[in-house]
């Protein structure tokens, strides 16, 4: 297999990109009941997606290998905390990788131009919100050198 080339998505790539979320969170919600796909869950995506492509503060990359999008990763650029530095921070909104689809490093290779990206917008620092109970994303969020900055807590009403 050859390998993947990282590129700004397009509105082409979203069904692919819907399936790797969908993918992604049937995965998820095995290991955490609190995530519960919709019925309509994929499209539902879809339409954010599409939203996102055309936001100024976002930016979508995807992996290509051989025509077949194997990866994505999506950022966005959002106000810090109210009288906190810095005043606008990167977020990265998801990071899926095809469970079937294995490339060394690619997660590795899709954040480095969101980096770059933030900080072409003047962004010095990113949040990445990572499930508690997914250790493999935990890892590589780690071994990106994140750190905690808070708990999110969930309760039901």
């Amino acid at each position: 297999m050859s390998d993947s080339t990282i590129r700004p998505a397009n509105e082409m790539d979203i069904a692919a990109m819907a399936a790797l979320w969908h993918e992604k969170m049937t995965v998820q919600q095995q290991s955490d009941r609190r995530f519960r796909l919709s019925a309509t869950g994929q499209a539902e995506w879809s339409v954010a997606a599409a939203d996102w492509l055309k936001d100024p503060c976002c930016t979508v990359l995807v992996a290509d290998r051989d025509h077949e999008i194997v990866g994505y990763i999506i950022g966005r650029i959002e106000d810090g905390p109210p009288g906190m530095r810095p005043a606008r921070i990167g977020s990265v909104i998801d990071l899926a990788v095809g469970l079937h689809s294995y490339q060394s490093g690619l997660g590795r290779r899709l954040l480095e131009p969101l980096r770059e990206w933030f900080a072409c917008q003047g962004i010095t620092a990113f949040v990445a919100r990572v499930p508690r109970r997914q250790p493999v994303d935990q890892a590589f969020w780690r071994a990106m050198g994140a750190t905690e900055l808070t708990d999110v807590l969930w309760m039901n009403l």
